[in-house]
């Protein structure tokens, strides 16, 4: 029944994006109503707070009003783990696994939802991308929680094994949901925490497309790692030790604190940067040029078919390989020897741009509405954290404005979802026509 639906539906570029607008929209419906039921709560929860918990939750962006496990119950919390998953993996992702399961082939509509969602190649071999997004969340996401378990029983935790599950899940889904009021800065120390946290939103900000190269190359499937992947573990790596270094250089109470002040900044880095939104340390304590270094490295984000947001690593370093083609007087662009493809640039750079005015927005409807009560900086943290899905938070989400809150609830859905989908959503594809303009030259 699902399928013959499916087969129904316009597969045109705004239908796709509105299709999957509509899908995150019924999903952060849901729960809403949900954590509406009074068996869910613990505390009272306003209405506004209610809507940004449901957004946040669903968007795995971890950002959070109030304290997550005075608001909701166990029964909350299980509740909203479950969207957390549902929204890390990608609905089109578990939908297309049922119909796998039953009908062996994916319909088209299906086949290009999943492409969109998770930026993948034209080429991409969809079947074995989407056991691999199943196999990989629930193997991964299995061994992070004996790993938590062992971290959390030595720290005497009480329900160690529960509190493992959720943080796992968490933590690969990049969501920064914790059941801690001071997210991970109690375990700053603990190094099986730690490490357990940072691996499983490393690799789920890495992206499937990573887990999957390699898995196809250890059993000889294929003969070398996708250019892609490459791509996305040079840059990731890069980002991760340039922002750590300079995240500790920029705060003189870290660099006080030696070998430990830099463990804690670059835990800081990769939560940021993997959007998963975890913090070691309270972020409000860090100075405006460490939280500039972090406002830049949650805008960059994570990888494509991952679980994290931002404009991605491999569109920053295509605009990236742009600059240095035109520096070098080249007419085309290539990074580690290989040429990439001009529709590759012009997506790139689309997303770039359409994420920065979506952030230049954000921000400036916010300060009009809360600009006199909050620094910009802060301002400016919470929407790129938003828009990043990030959930990094310099302390001020629970004082902003109702009206605040909308605005960043908001940003966390379009960072969901993605800026280009709801562009192709907003604007009609155009005739495939190529009119023969007139060419002239301007000055750049």
């Amino acid at each position: 029944m699902l399928k013959e639906w499916l087969e129904r539906q316009k597969s045109d570029s705004k239908s796709m994006g509105l299709f999957l607008i509509k899908g995150y929209f019924v999903l952060t419906i849901i729960c809403f109503l949900g954590l509406q039921l009074p068996f869910f709560q613990s505390g009272t929860t306003s209405f506004i707070d209610h809507i940004f918990y449901s957004v946040s939750i669903v968007s795995t962006t971890g950002l959070a009003p109030t304290n997550f496990t005075d608001s909701y119950s166990l029964g909350g919390q299980i509740f909203s783990l479950f969207f957390i998953q549902l929204g890390g993996i990608g609905y089109m992702a578990l939908s297309s696994f049922v119909i796998i399961k039953n009908f062996k082939k994916l319909p088209s509509i299906s086949a290009r939802l999943l492409r969109l969602e998770f930026n993948l190649p034209q080429r991409y071999p969809l079947l074995a991308f989407v056991y691999s997004v199943i196999g990989f969340t629930f193997i991964i996401e299995l061994f992070g929680a004996i790993a938590l378990y062992y971290g959390f029983k030595a720290e005497g935790i009480d329900s160690p094994m529960w509190h493992a599950i959720f943080h796992s899940i968490s933590a690969f889904c990049t969501a920064g949901f914790s059941l801690f009021d001071d997210s991970m800065t109690r375990f700053a120390d603990n190094r099986l925490i730690n490490y357990t946290i940072l691996i499983l939103s490393l690799l789920g900000s890495l992206g499937f497309i990573v887990l999957l190269d390699f898995l196809l190359r250890v059993f000889g499937k294929r003969k070398r790692i996708t250019q892609t992947t490459k791509i996305i573990l040079f840059s990731s790596t890069v980002i991760w030790l340039i922002a750590a270094i300079t995240i500790y250089y920029s705060d003189s109470s870290l660099m006080s604190q030696g070998l430990s002040g830099f463990n804690q900044t670059l835990f800081q880095s990769i939560s940021a940067h993997t959007t998963v939104g975890f913090n070691s340390y309270d972020i409000g304590e860090i100075n405006v040029a460490g939280i500039f270094v972090l406002i830049l490295i949650m805008i960059i984000g994570a990888s494509p078919a991952g679980t994290g947001g931002g404009i991605k690593t491999t569109s920053i370093t295509a605009i990236l390989a742009v600059l240095v083609s035109i520096l070098k007087r080249r007419k085309y662009v290539t990074f580690f020897h290989k040429e990439i493809p001009s529709s590759n640039i012009y997506l790139a750079v689309a997303s770039s741009l359409f994420y920065s005015l979506i952030l230049c927005l954000g921000t400036w409807i916010i300060l009009l509405i809360d600009g006199d009560a909050f620094a910009f900086e802060k301002i400016f943290f919470e929407v790129a954290s938003a828009l990043s899905t990030v959930g990094l938070s310099t302390g001020i989400t629970g004082d902003l404005s109702s009206s605040s809150k909308i605005v960043i609830s908001l940003m966390m859905f379009i960072g969901r979802l993605g800026v280009l989908t709801i562009g192709y959503a907003l604007i009609s594809q155009a005739p495939d026509l190529r009119e023969k303009h007139q060419i002239e030259e301007i000055a750049i």
